[in-house]
């Protein structure tokens, strides 16, 4: 998972320790004090899901083959200039805290509660996130998936893409564990947590119990999750959910957040599906050889001016843009379900209101500016239960590929293993 810079040769004494050399790959070392950082990332993942890390000389030992792929796949990146920029990283972090239903300053203390600094975990982020676009870029367009494929899918799993669509309306009573918390204060946190579900058993509403236990106004408005759908949910949510009916209630359970007691209060059953989709077009102008990025970007800029100054955005691009499938267009990419496009693309529409030109963004395919010309909401139904088996499909396929390359990635390269112990 890291990218790790060759590393100068002389430390003082006490640094040697911590940051001697385990393995070099090609031009590169992961030292222990690499290894350590990846490993309480680790620990902090397998605590969010709700599972058990497995010992730590077997996780030690998985952590860093993971981190040497990783170093390989992002020297391959580095080579095809794929980087991920700070506005990437920051819309990411955004939706992983948002899906913990934490604000961002409350999610960079959930991160450092679990003994990781928050700059060592937006550093790994970061490297995901450009793995992911050289999956992309690399492997992601080759995969190809046929209809046949789609419907043997769906006759040989007729209830899994229906399950994930099921939307939860929640509300939630949170007993969080503040931080430093003693021992003594832990057991009395979760003793308040019992209570609280005793008296839910006894009679009182879930309302009168997050006006009496959530003082604070921001607690009792953050107490409403609204409408999530399976996919949007922790794991250990999912099972608190299990046997719920609508309008009761789980027991308690804790996270590494504190102590949660959830009130289903509707489900929103699979086959009515509404989704957001946007009319959508948009300039390319591909990277290439003969040019350097910030030619490229230059030229853009003053096409952009010139639609800015009044030209028409179709023609303008009828004439300039370097995407075969949308040029005749005029751009038009038609309307696009949320989601289906690069989430450099995504993060970019969220942000433009209607007819606003974008400002220069990249993707894998190269530099692009964009418009949204409308937006609306349609049930898809039936489309979308084809388009997320095609998902499922399209990531078992990518996933394969990937192994097939890491391999073969890792055959090629050089590592040695400086600590005899690892490489027995």
């Amino acid at each position: 998972m890291f990218l790790i810079g060759l590393f100068c040769s002389s430390f003082a004494s006490g640094e040697e320790m911590i940051n001697k050399a385990l393995v070099i790959v090609n031009e590169s070392i992961i030292t222990q004090a690499d290894l350590d950082q990846q490993m309480s990332i680790a620990r902090l993942e397998f605590n969010a899901s709700g599972r058990a890390p497995p010992p730590d000389s077997v996780l030690s030992s998985q952590v860093l083959e993971e981190m040497i792929v990783d170093n390989l796949l992002l020297d391959v990146a580095q080579r095809f200039g794929i980087s991920t920029t700070n506005s990437q990283v920051n819309y990411a972090l955004s939706v992983i805290a948002k899906q913990n239903q934490l604000n961002g300053a409350q999610f960079k203390a959930l991160i450092e509660e679990n003994g990781v600094r928050f700059e060592n975990y937006r550093m790994d982020l970061r490297r995901q996130l450009t793995i992911r676009q050289l999956v992309n870029n690399r492997i992601g367009r080759t995969i190809n998936i046929s209809s046949q494929e789609i419907n043997d899918y769906l006759l040989q799993n007729p209830y899994e893409i229906d399950e994930q669509d099921d939307k939860f309306e929640l509300a939630q009573i949170l007993i969080s564990i503040p931080a430093n918390a003693t021992e003594e204060t832990l057991l009395a946190l979760e003793k308040t947590a019992n209570e609280i579900y005793q008296s839910l058993m006894g009679g009182l509403s879930f309302d009168d119990a997050i006006k009496s236990y959530l003082p604070g106004e921001g607690e009792r408005q953050n107490a409403f999750l609204g409408l999530r759908s399976r996919s949007q949910l922790p794991q250990i949510f999912i099972d608190a959910l299990d046997n719920v009916e609508i309008g009761g209630v789980s027991e308690v359970f804790k996270s590494p957040r504190g102590w949660h007691i959830l009130k289903l209060i509707d489900v929103q059953q699979a086959g009515v599906s509404m989704v957001l989709q946007r009319q959508v077009r948009h300039i390319l102008l591909r990277q290439t050889d003969l040019l350097r990025k910030e030619q490229i970007r230059s030229r853009l800029e003053r096409i952009r001016d010139r639609i800015l100054a009044g030209e028409d955005f179709g023609s303008v691009a009828r004439l300039q843009s370097e995407d075969p499938s949308s040029r005749a267009l005029g751009g038009s990419l038609g309307w696009i379900d949320a989601g289906q496009l690069p989430v450099e693309f995504e993060q970019t529409l969220d942000a433009l209101a209607l007819n606003e030109v974008s400002l220069i963004f990249e993707t894998g395919a190269g530099l692009h500016i964009a418009q949204v010309m409308g937006r609306r909401e349609i049930d898809i139904g039936e489309n979308l239960r084809r388009l997320e088996a095609e998902q499922v499909l399209r990531g078992r396929k990518t996933d394969e590929a990937l192994e097939q390359w890491s391999q073969s990635l890792r055959e090629d390269a050089y590592v040695e293993y400086r600590t005899p112990l690892l490489s027995e």
